[in-house]
C-alpha cells in the first residue's frame, strides 16, 4: 500500500508540474493575441497616450475596417480560394499517399525517396519557370495558379509523408478481406482505408485551409486586379493604407484571424485524436 500510495504522489506530482508548464507556456501564445484585442478596441486617444488597457471599448474601429475596404469581396475571395484548394490539397495527398504505402508498383520507394527530397527545394527555385508556364497557359490575373495545382499534389510532400505513415499503421487485412468480397481498390481506399486515418486528413484540411486562407506571397505573384485580391493581400493593402493606426490594423487583422481559430476550436478534437494516433503507431 505504501509503495503504491507512493506511486499516486509521483503521478499527482508530475501531473502538476505539466499543467504548471503548460500554463506558462500557454501565457507566451496568449499575449501577443490578448495584445491585438485590446489594441483593436482602443481609440485614438489611448492609441497616441500608449496605455496598455483602453479608457473605453472603442467598437467603431471593426465597422471602420470593414466599410474602408471591400471586404465582404475580399472575404469571398478568400473562402474560394481556400476551399477549392484545401480540397484539392486533401483529395491528391491521400490519394498520393496511398499509392505509396498500400500499392505495389515498380519503383515505388525510389519514388517516393523523390518525392521526400522536393521538400529540400525551395520554392523560390521553380518561381519564375511555373509563373512563365502559368503566363503562357493564360492563367495570370485568375485563381488557377493558385487552386490547380492543388489538385496534382503539387506542393504535398509533407502531407503525404505524414499521411502515408498512417496509411502503412493500418493492417493490409483489412484491404486483402475487402478484395475478397469483391471491391475495387478506390472503393478500399474511399470506404476503409480513408475512414481510419480521418483524424489526420482533418488536421491536413485545417492546416492546408489557414496556410491558403493566411496566403501572402503567391497571390502577391498571380493577381494585380484588385477584384481578385484575398483577405491576407488585403489587409496589407489596408495596413498601408492605414499605416499610423494600429487599432484599424488590428481591428482588421483580428477580423482576418477569427475563422482559423474558430476553425481550430471545431476540429480540436480530431487535432488531439491524431496526436495520439501518432504517438501509438510510433
Amino acid at each position: 500500500m505504501a509503495h503504491r500510495s507512493t506511486i499516486h504522489g509521483r503521478l499527482v506530482r508530475e501531473k502538476v508540474v505539466a499543467y504548471v508548464l503548460v500554463s506558462i507556456a500557454s501565457i507566451f501564445f496568449l499575449v501577443p493575441l490578448l495584445w491585438m484585442v485590446l489594441t483593436a478596441l482602443k481609440s485614438s486617444e489611448d492609441l497616441a497616450s500608449g496605455v496598455f488597457l483602453p479608457s473605453k471599448l472603442y467598437w467603431e474601429n471593426f465597422k471602420t475596417a470593414v466599410t474602408s475596404i471591400p471586404f465582404a469581396q475580399y472575404t469571398l475571395n478568400s473562402l474560394y480560394y481556400a476551399f477549392f484548394a484545401t480540397i484539392g490539397v486533401t483529395f491528391s495527398s491521400t490519394l498520393s499517399a496511398y499509392a505509396f504505402s498500400k500499392l505495389k508498383w515498380p519503383g515505388r520507394e525510389k519514388w517516393f525517396l523523390v518525392m521526400i527530397g522536393t521538400l529540400v527545394i525551395p520554392s523560390q527555385v521553380v518561381q519564375i519557370p511555373l509563373f512563365i508556364l502559368y503566363s503562357k497557359l493564360g492563367w495570370i490575373n485568375t485563381y488557377n495558379p493558385l487552386i490547380i495545382p492543388s489538385y496534382f499534389a503539387v506542393g504535398c510532400a509533407a502531407n503525404i509523408f505524414l499521411l502515408r505513415q498512417f496509411f502503412m499503421g493500418v493492417p493490409d487485412s483489412f484491404k486483402e478481406s475487402a478484395m475478397i468480397d469483391g471491391a475495387s481498390e478506390f472503393s478500399i481506399f474511399w470506404t476503409i482505408m480513408l475512414p481510419m486515418i480521418k483524424s489526420m486528413v482533418v488536421v491536413i484540411s485545417i492546416t492546408a485551409f489557414m496556410g491558403f486562407w493566411n496566403d501572402f506571397y503567391n497571390p502577391l505573384l498571380y493577381i494585380s486586379n484588385g477584384d481578385y485580391f484575398p483577405l491576407a493581400y488585403a489587409i496589407r493593402t489596408f495596413a498601408t493604407q492605414y499605416a499610423n493606426q494600429n487599432n484599424l490594423i488590428m481591428a482588421a487583422s483580428l477580423i482576418v484571424t477569427l475563422p482559423t481559430l474558430i476553425l481550430f476550436f471545431i476540429a480540436q478534437k480530431q487535432i488531439v485524436s491524431s496526436a495520439v494516433d501518432s504517438g501509438v503507431k510510433g
